[in-house]
């Protein structure tokens, strides 16, 4: 028989999600919204909780709005299953997002962790996804955090709305605005994230003293965004900018975002920018909206990114890095050897040089791994390969990514590497004696850690170039230090 004392020790520990899993047993935690009860991965043991509504439902009169608070429930919500995917086509033959079903009821987020809110205050790895702002979500099997979360993380993922569900910038919404902004609420909704996580991580393990953002191509740039907004100051303490960094690309100005959503508008036959032309695109079907937003613009262009709106981004990421206002953190940045320096390379390179500029403990990479089959000798170290390296898992994803003894090591290493840095902000330490010494970033030596043919520090092999594109965006009047 349990005493009463015991009995409310059980009860506390269920409320506070601390209770150690019986064999067998589903995960369950309480979070500020309810009760969810999660899973175990089979392969792995690791707790995973799925389609975690971090939001309500941004539909009817929350289209285009910021992100209200989830509902609450009652009992035991499941979250075995990923939540709908934000509203897309499928431009890339790698990103399906039809499996979960695409719906403007998408804010959802999922988690991994090795046990519930046991004290051990582990460091938080929080994704976003890439896919050009109008594809991708948090869900995809090359984004399944368990292995990095077998390595001592929490890992969260999520998704966010794209394309004119995301980013529409049109006079109405800003007009009805109390901020006079519009656009950004993909934004929004990663900041509405984050901020779920500071109040819920605990429970799942996690520190939310120790939260890094990482994200890849939109992901980068949306963490970069992050970084040069002012909303989202305290809501992390390191970030991770994987081939993409919103300096050069991956931000707008305020007349070529209007210019796109008007555009968007027109095509719907909406004119006008007062209430009544609210409440008409807010009628409009949510599968229309999405195919008539295919058509405008030309083809290749940005239309729905992030904006320069003087709320959620005052100013674009560069400028921000550059007057000192941005959230200045330890920082891991890179991109792909054969993505194409102009757009990447050498931006990246910027960004690096004007965290560092600000005191931030800067860390530049360059991913030059090519797979050994014909196919990706072909492509080589191409747009997103690094991602399943980072997640600590080639193969069993993507084949094509490297299936050699060499892939599964460097795997390993680039999973440490970037956990070690979540957990105190330097890559090293824990690494050491395993890995190589990863040299941290400064203007005067350029100093980068290879991950390609083999794992090894040097310096920036392509200096020149970029010192000439540099030059070239400077006569331009674009910030290049």
């Amino acid at each position: 028989m349990i005493s009463p004392f015991a009995r409310v020790a059980v009860v506390t520990a269920i409320v506070l999600g601390t209770v150690p899993l019986q064999r067998g047993a589903s995960p369950r935690v309480t979070i500020d919204s309810g009760v969810l009860e999660g899973a175990v991965d089979s392969a792995t043991g690791v707790l995973v909780f799925r389609g975690i509504p971090y939001a309500a439902a941004p539909v009817g009169s929350l289209r285009w709005r910021p992100p209200r608070p989830a509902q609450r429930w009652t009992g035991v919500r499941p979250a075995h299953d990923l939540g709908h995917n934000c509203m897309q086509g499928q431009p890339y033959s790698d990103i399906d997002p039809f499996a979960a079903g695409i719906s403007e009821d998408c804010l959802y987020l999922n988690v991994w962790t090795t046990s519930l809110g046991n004290g051990a205050r582990r460091p938080v790895m929080v994704w976003i996804h890439g896919g050009g702002f109008f594809a991708g979500f948090g869900g995809e099997g090359r984004h399944n955090g368990a292995r990095l979360a077998q390595k001592g993380a929490v890992v969260v993922t999520l998704n966010y709305r794209l394309g004119p569900f995301g980013f529409f910038t049109h006079p109405a919404l800003a007009a009805e605005s109390p901020r006079h902004s519009s656009g950004n609420y993909g934004l929004l909704d990663q900041i509405a994230a984050l901020q779920w996580v500071r109040r819920n991580i605990a429970r799942f393990g996690g520190d939310p003293t120790r939260v890094t953002i990482f994200g890849e191509s939109a992901g980068g740039m949306s963490v970069g965004s992050l970084i040069a907004s002012p909303l989202a100051k305290g809501l992390f303490a390191r970030a991770i900018l994987e081939s993409g960094t919103g300096v050069g690309v991956g931000v707008l100005r305020q007349d070529a975002a209007r210019a796109a959503s008007m555009q968007l508008a027109e095509s719907l036959g909406v004119k006008g920018t007062g209430a009544e032309a609210a409440k008409q695109l807010r009628a409009v079907n949510a599968d229309t909206l999405l195919a008539v937003s295919r058509r405008i613009g030309q083809p290749g262009a940005p239309r729905f990114f992030p904006v320069v709106d003087g709320w959620v981004l005052p100013h674009p990421v560069d400028s921000t890095l550059l007057n000192g206002s941005a959230n200045i953190v330890p920082v891991i940045v890179g991109s792909n050897r054969d993505e194409g320096d102009e757009w990447m390379g050498a931006p990246t390179r910027t960004f690096a040089r004007l965290m560092s500029a600000r005191g931030a403990p800067t860390y530049l990479y360059m991913f030059s791994r090519v797979g050994d089959d014909s196919v990706n000798r072909q492509r080589g170290a191409y747009h997103s390969a690094e991602i399943t390296f980072v997640f600590g898992r080639p193969s069993p994803i993507l084949p094509s990514a490297g299936h050699t003894a060499y892939d599964a090591m460097l795997a390993d290493a680039m999973s440490d590497y970037w956990v070690e840095f979540a957990t105190r902000g330097d890559p090293n330490g824990a690494a050491e004696g395993k890995w190589s010494p990863w040299p941290r970033y400064s203007a005067a030596t350029d100093a980068l850690l290879e991950f390609g043919p083999d794992i090894r520090p040097r310096t920036m092999v392509k200096r020149a170039p970029y010192d000439s594109l540099d030059a070239v965006a400077r006569a331009k009047g674009e910030i290049r230090p």
